[in-house]
This record gives structure tokens, sequence and C-alpha cells, in this order.
């Protein structure tokens, strides 16, 4: 499904849900759930991270968790952030 048709399907679903509101009240409201959608993404891959990173015994495969745990704290700061 491209962009464009994913994001139509996605304003024709609250459109539905939401009839008394306009255009531009249902398009806040998908951004607002898309952000939230993305910071539990973001959220749920850290702590996956986190557990793998806390089992493991191979050094180098604790550095590459590490470094992927920095990367899902600077994702989620700047979601948090409003960027």
């Amino acid at each position: 499904m491209t962009r464009a048709a994913w994001a139509e399907r996605k304003v024709r679903a609250l459109q539905q849900r939401h009839k008394s509101l306009c255009l531009i009240e249902i398009a806040e409201v998908g951004i607002l759930a898309e952000h939230r959608r993305a910071v539990r993404a973001v959220k749920r891959q850290l702590d996956l991270y986190q557990r793998q990173r806390e089992v493991e015994k191979d050094e180098h495969r604790r550095d590459l968790l590490a470094g992927s745990i920095f990367a899902c704290v600077d994702l989620l700061e700047s979601l948090q952030r409003g960027r």
C-alpha cells in the first residue's frame, strides 16, 4: 500500500468514527495517534534491546546492543520533544 493510500484509509476510518469533526480536527486526531504509536514502538524496542543486553555474554554484541539502546533513547527524546 502506498503512503497516500495508507493516509487516505486512516482519514476515512477517523471520519467514520468521528462524524462531527471537521477534516482539520480529524487530521490532528490522526497525527496524535500516530505519534503515540511511534513512542510506543520505540519504547518497546528499547526494552527489547535492554533485556537482550542483560543476558548477552559476548562483549562485542553487548557493545552493539548498547549503541542500539543509545539510538532508541535519542529517538524517544526527540519524539517526546515533539520533533
